[in-house]
């Protein structure tokens, strides 16, 4: 099968939109060259090496070593090697943020998501190591076992995401209050144009989501609706009016004190198109 065709088949389409950079995308059309590389007997063998190393070049753009080596959970555990691939997976998930903030629950679900990752990562050994099987193998065959090879080299990429957000789920579920109280706070100028006075009943954080960990910072955004009494007219013939906006905010707080959070912005952005409407 030509590389053009092979990279029209919605399976291979699929895992391609899991990749992010230029050079995995080049890499991944290179695994497939050798894949195409009819007449070479180890096209099976580079191809399925190639994909290995691409799913590993995602781990190591994810988890450099010298960023794991500086975490604050990182001891050193093998003699071989500075970091394991354990603790690059582990970095993938929770970056800077301390074993003692996350819990032991929370730990022990993350150690046993990295275990299945790791036993399921090992079934690429399988098609990597040369063996007299791929070299005389039938076109149908040797185009099921590429397809499990994309399987094996995608269900590793989507395992990676479940991975970080175990740890995700744990910090929005952990700082809600925090996220709430600072969001409360948070007094947005930008309705004062709404109306001669504009007054903040309550805030209402609706949904909260954790964007990103990284060494220094955890990213949050909050959304929700403020609700406000506008007043129009002199005080001997007031009128009030009440609302709710939409609001979104985006703020962060350092991974060594996760729940004491700063605004990024210097307000609430608060959705008043439906007041001009």
């Amino acid at each position: 099968m030509k590389l053009k065709k092979l990279l029209s088949l919605d399976f291979m389409q699929g895992f391609q939109t899991l990749l992010e950079t230029d050079f995995e995308n080049r890499l991944f059309v290179a695994s497939l060259r050798n894949y195409a590389s009819h007449g070479n007997p180890l096209r099976f063998h580079n191809f399925a090496f190639s994909m290995r190393e691409l799913v590993l070049h995602v781990i190591q753009r994810k988890a450099p070593p010298k960023k794991v080596k500086n975490v604050t959970w990182y001891e050193r555990e093998s003699d071989e090697h500075e970091v394991t691939r354990r603790q690059q997976l582990k970095y993938c998930a929770q970056s800077n943020i301390s074993d003692a903030y996350l819990g032991e629950a929370v730990l022990e679900h993350l150690n046993e998501c990295i275990s299945e990752f790791l036993d399921e990562f090992r079934f690429f050994n399988k098609y990597t190591h040369i063996t007299e099987k791929y070299f005389d193998v039938s076109p149908k065959s040797f185009f099921q076992d590429a397809k499990a090879v994309i399987e094996i080299a995608k269900d590793s990429l989507n395992q990676l995401e479940d991975i970080e957000g175990i740890v995700i789920d744990a910090l929005e579920e952990k700082v809600r209050d925090a996220v709430i109280s600072t969001a409360v706070s948070a007094i947005p100028d930008s309705l004062s144009i709404l109306a001669n006075h504009v007054y903040i009943e309550y805030t209402e954080v609706e949904e909260i989501e954790c964007t990103g960990i990284d060494d220094q910072f955890i990213y949050v955004t909050a959304q929700g609706n403020v609700y406000v009494t506008q007043e129009y007219g002199p005080k001997n013939d007031l009128c009030e009016i009440s609302e709710c906006y939409p609001f979104t905010l985006s703020m962060k707080s350092h991974v060594e004190n996760p729940e004491d959070f700063t605004v990024e912005a210097e307000e609430l952005d608060v959705d008043t198109s439906s007041w001009y409407e």
